[in-house]
């Protein structure tokens, strides 16, 4: 990146608001929202505000085929 080009790298912000282990709910705040778009990411590189539920594990569940095998050990 040159040193003209403004630094479009914000860290991600979002606020968990339940935590049961499968599944997780976030939420992206307005604020945050806005500062992402002052800071230059385009609206498609960005969660608009509102809650996500988001379900943990679920690529291995749909791929079982790809989970580590149990190794026994000689």
């Amino acid at each position: 990146m040159s040193e003209q080009e403004p630094s479009t790298y914000r860290p991600f912000v979002l606020t968990v608001i339940e935590d049961h282990g499968v599944n997780v709910t976030v939420e992206v705040l307005e604020e945050d929202y806005q500062a992402d778009l002052a800071a230059g990411i385009d609206k498609e590189a960005t969660m608009k505000p509102g809650r996500y539920v988001f379900k943990r594990g679920g690529f291995l569940a749909r791929h079982p085929e790809l989970k580590i095998k149990e190794k026994k050990r000689a």
